[in-house]
């Protein structure tokens, strides 16, 4: 048989097998937000102790959406979270067709358990829990807010004390900008609980709220003991870029609020801003955390004391790499250091670096300040790394909002830009430049998506950057409205494949059956399965890991990325897999096909150590070892199966030195 041929069959038996038993895709949930958390525009956070060890949980919740219980297991003193999907589920079976803007936790009945007040656009809604801690049972009390309800309009955000020193919660309810009517957006509303701490009933108390301003559209009330007196103050989050804080000169029974405007001096680059205080840094003490329109959450830690806090912004605690919305994503080596760092577009216009401060098997990703080389647009840009006029740097292609292409050529330290590649294309509106050698003519074409599928427009370099429009290379793909592609040999069979998102957050896949001359496209709905954003997916694939299969990265109108590892595609090999061109690189491996060992022949350009691994074609390693090579030469080490358990089949053989990969094919008989 030969090589070639049983290099097809190898891939064909790997994704029919994978397709059908295996999963595609594995979400990297902590590569852009070290914390775990996803955030979206609006997040309102809720902090609390849901499982009673020790360790401070969270309720995060966003405009129109659901909220999400994370589980924080620290590490190094710093919070770390894991998503529970299974707490909150219950509330969606019995409101499948409500979701709630913000999400808060009280033991309500005294039980010992907390329990769920939803509030948004519906109002709010209570759920008791009476389940367990950690499995809740979610009953819904339809009758306990109703009076309420009648009040606060339909954008209100609750919040729980005992404020006149009874034994039981009280309410604040936060009036925002009711789009379905009620009272001033600003105002706050006082509730006090005439019932008991088991049984609560909520009825009007201005005397709760005398003295509380209307600050702006929206009033977003957090109440904490921030001096230590015993008392209950109070601050309100609003759209104002600031916060309005209250100490409460009352007593325990009576509050009296009097504004305070030095303690709480935070960042004005976020205009909506939710508060809630927890001890974050366990250290006894309330920090400020809140919630941002982008998404962001910002924390201010108390570097004082209980008595007297001092709140000092710390960055640390909620790491993201992320932008204000509409992220784009182009994966690329931009400051030549051996791994993959990030391209993003953003809503405003921005073009962004998301560096990666990892490695090439370990990337880590950073946003970093401004915009790359001073280029932006009005509005939505969508840039693309691409090396079009072939001298060896990365050149930034971009759509925007107005429909048209902009090239910026790399030239040294900075960019310039050159209007006469494409000057004269304009699709209507929102284009997506997704650059591709289709033709594998060695020079760069390029595909431009639109707002309608039908101003989808495939140019053509002709030589030398002439682009010709040609309507033959993208025959049979149905784009959809406001497409969103790129190109990446997905399946590692050697030629371009097509992923397509869209406004709706679905991703489409066209599969290339033809070859990297000539592309034949299939849609195939299984390799990308049911992976897909809220709004507005961005797909593009490359190998942020190094194991040489493309990785899945996508943007979204949040801003966000989301990464999902390569689980299926088999290891980028050519017939022999001669590896990284080289020096360094595996000479031969004989006997091959071999049982249970096989002597294995390695060229060496330079000293370093020497790792050696038998892996799956689907990437996990079943043996590795590591040689010390102190100079350049052949070297003969033995590789052996034997004590793998492993079944019959071709494996790879994979040698790693300094920071270069050389691989091999290999056929072990049990």
């Amino acid at each position: 048989m030969k090589r070639t041929a049983l290099k097809h069959i190898l891939t064909l038996i790997l994704i029919l097998s994978t397709v059908s038993s295996a999963q595609n895709w594995q979400e990297m949930p902590g590569l852009f937000s070290p914390t775990g958390l996803e955030m979206k525009h609006f997040t309102a956070p809720f902090f609390f102790d849901y499982d009673n060890d020790g360790d401070i949980d969270l309720t995060l919740c966003s405009l129109s959406g659901r909220g999400v219980l994370y589980i924080n297991n620290p590490v190094n003193g710093k919070p770390s979270y894991t998503p529970d999907p299974a707490y909150l589920a219950q509330i969606a079976l019995l409101e499948p067709n409500k979701y709630y803007s913000y999400a808060v936790h009280a033991d309500l009945d005294n039980d010992g358990r907390p329990d769920l007040i939803t509030a948004g656009f519906t109002g709010l809604t209570l759920f008791y829990n009476k389940g367990t801690l950690t499995q809740p049972d979610w009953i819904k009390d339809s009758l306990l807010f109703v009076p309420v309800n009648s009040l606060i309009g339909s954008d209100a955000k609750p919040e729980l004390g005992d404020l006149d020193g009874d034994g039981d919660l009280d309410l604040l309810v936060g009036t925002g900008e009711s789009l379905l009517g009620g009272p001033e957006p600003g105002i706050t509303l006082g509730f006090r609980n005439t019932g008991s701490n088991s049984l609560p009933s909520f009825e009007l108390y201005p005397a709760f709220v005398t003295g509380l301003p209307d600050i702006g559209r929206n009033s977003y009330p957090a109440l904490s003991d921030v001096n230590g007196d015993g008392k209950l103050d109070l601050l309100l989050g609003r759209d104002l870029s600031s916060f309005t804080y209250f100490r409460n000169n009352g007593t325990v029974n009576e509050p009296v609020w009097v504004s305070q405007s030095n303690l709480f001096v935070v960042e004005n680059s976020h205009y909506w801003k939710n508060p809630d205080f927890t001890d974050i840094d366990g250290d006894g003490d309330n920090d400020l955390v809140y919630g941002t329109d982008q998404g962001n959450i910002i924390s201010y830690q108390n570097t004082g004391t209980v008595t007297s806090p001092v709140y000092t912004y710390n960055g640390s605690f909620f790491p993201v790499a992320k932008v204000s919305g509409n992220s784009t994503v182009s994966l690329a080596d931009y400051d030549g250091d051996g791994d993959l760092d990030l391209l993003t577009g953003a809503d405003l216009g921005q073009v962004r670096l998301v560096r990666n401060t990892g490695t090439a098997t370990a990337p880590a990703f950073e946003l970093t300040a401004g915009n790359l080389g001073n280029i932006s647009f009005s509005s939505q840009s969508f840039p693309r790394f691409v090396d079009i006029d072939k001298d060896g740097d990365l050149d930034i292609v971009s759509g925007a909002f107005d429909g048209k292409i902009y090239v910026y050529l790399k030239n040294g330290s900075g960019y310039s830009q050159n209007t006469s590649m494409f000057g004269t294309v304009d699709i209507g509106w929102s284009s997506v430049p997704a650059p591709v050698d289709i033709d594998n003519d060695g020079d760069i074409d390029m595909l431009v998506g639109a707002e309608a599928n039908a101003d989808v427009k495939f140019y053509e370099n002709t030589g030398n950057n002439v682009y010709v429009l040609n309507t033959s290379f993208m025959s049979g793909v149905n784009f959809g409205s406001y497409n969103k592609p790129s190109f990446a040999d997905i399946d590692n069979d050697g030629d371009q494949d097509l992923l397509i998102g869209s406004l709706w957050g679905t991703i489409k896949f066209y599969e290339n059956t033809g070859t990297p001359e000539l592309p034949v496209w299939v849609q195939n709905t299984q390799i990308i399965g049911n992976i897909e954003r809220d709004q507005s997916s961005v797909p593009f694939a490359a190998d942020i890991d190094g194991d040489t299969r493309p990785d899945l990265v996508i943007g979204d109108a949040d801003g966000n990325f989301i990464a999902y590892k390569n689980m299926f595609a088999p290891v980028g090999v050519e017939d022999e897999i001669a590896g990284t061109p080289g020096d360094f690189r595996i000479e031969s491996v004989y006997p091959n096909p071999f049982n249970p060992m096989t002597k294995v022949k390695v060229n060496v350009s330079r000293a370093g150590e020497l790792l050696m691994q038998l892996i799956t074609p689907t990437g996990e390693v079943l043996t590795e070892s590591r040689k010390e090579i102190s100079a350049p030469g052949t070297y003969e080490f033995t590789a052996d199966m034997g004590s793998t358990g492993a079944a019959t089949g071709f494996y790879i053989l994979r040698c790693i030195m300094n920071g270069k990969s050389s691989f091999f094919k290999v056929l072990y008989l049990k």
